[in-house]
């Protein structure tokens, strides 16, 4: 239904600012019906073994989408020994099993600069880490420690405004 959209917004998390401008990110596109059943599947699943209603919910919420993109954040450290990771240095946090606050910090300009052209291009969206991990643990999102899905919409009523827990 939107497809060059889908695009840009792909194209803008790609292009969104990184530090020391390293491909540290990355971007998936989801429209298939069957995928982002099994996703939201898994949501409920996710749910009902942790307890957490907002998997649930945002399962519910996202039934009539048609798309998702994901942000995630690669296993990828900068080696700038800023420490911002807690550690003093990124061998010390590599060791520990922590990962790069740089690289976070850059899946989260990644988001916001592909919802702000999603606002901005009439799409609903919301950002959801649920729909993340639900797709890390199916093995539909691979080589990450951590994403976030972007379901999109496009109706006459905004479908994640009212959601309840």
């Amino acid at each position: 239904m939107f497809n060059c959209s889908i695009e840009f917004l792909s194209n803008t998390a790609i292009s969104a600012p990184k530090a020391g401008g390293k491909d540290d990110v990355l971007i998936a596109n989801i429209s298939s019906k069957t995928q982002i059943q099994q996703i939201l599947e898994k949501m409920f699943e996710i749910s009902n073994r942790t307890n957490f209603s907002f998997y649930k919910r945002d399962a519910l919420t996202c039934e009539n989408i048609e798309h998702i993109i994901f942000v995630g954040a690669k296993k990828y450290y900068h080696n700038y020994n800023c420490g911002f990771c807690g550690f003093e240095e990124c061998d010390a946090c590599k060791q520990n099993g922590a990962y790069c606050a740089l690289t976070i910090t850059d899946c989260g300009i990644a988001l916001g600069s592909l919802v702000k052209l999603a606002s901005i291009l009439g799409i609903d969206n919301r950002i959801m880490l649920s729909l993340g991990k639900a797709a890390i643990e199916l093995g539909i999102i691979k080589d990450v420690f951590s994403a976030y899905g972007v379901p999109l919409y496009v109706g006459p009523k905004n479908i994640f405004f009212d959601r309840k827990y």
